[in-house]
């Protein structure tokens, strides 16, 4: 009997570590990109990527880009595939870095809106799952 617990907690524990490192696998498949409502005047910006594997993937949001917290801006939208990410409220002049989970297709389009000052910025970068390594054919 001790031996078939023994088992159990051996298997619990490589199951929870297959998970662990299955959400650690995640790599920035997109970006980065630097938006600021200056250079598209307050109009929607229209990305579009793929993703190597479709399903789970964060949307990462650095407010204020590399210019810093001088630059964060105040207001902003976010859409991926017609769905609200981020909306207004989530930003502000203290939001640094904002993650966002999502479900990635095959193609995507991301709309990002910047209303906030002239010299703002937003840096994005998606995350996901790289592509699975290729079959290579057996050699005999």
């Amino acid at each position: 009997m001790k031996r078939f617990k023994g088992i159990a907690v051996l298997s619990s524990l490589l199951l929870l570590g297959a998970v662990s490192v299955a959400e650690a696998e995640m790599v920035t498949i997109y970006g980065p990109v630097y938006i600021t409502k200056g250079e598209h005047h307050n109009k929607e910006t229209k990305l579009n990527f793929t993703a190597p594997m479709p399903g789970a993937g964060v949307i990462v949001v650095k407010n204020g880009g590399d210019s810093g917290k001088e630059s964060r801006v105040s207001s902003a939208e976010i859409e991926l595939n017609g769905q609200d990410v981020a909306k207004e409220k989530d930003f502000n002049k203290n939001a640094e870095v904002l993650e966002y989970n999502v479900t990635l297709q095959a193609e995507n389009e991301l709309e990002v809106k910047v209303e906030s000052c002239k010299k703002c910025e937003i840096e994005i970068s998606v995350k996901g799952e790289p592509a699975p390594p290729p079959i290579r054919p057996l050699t005999r």
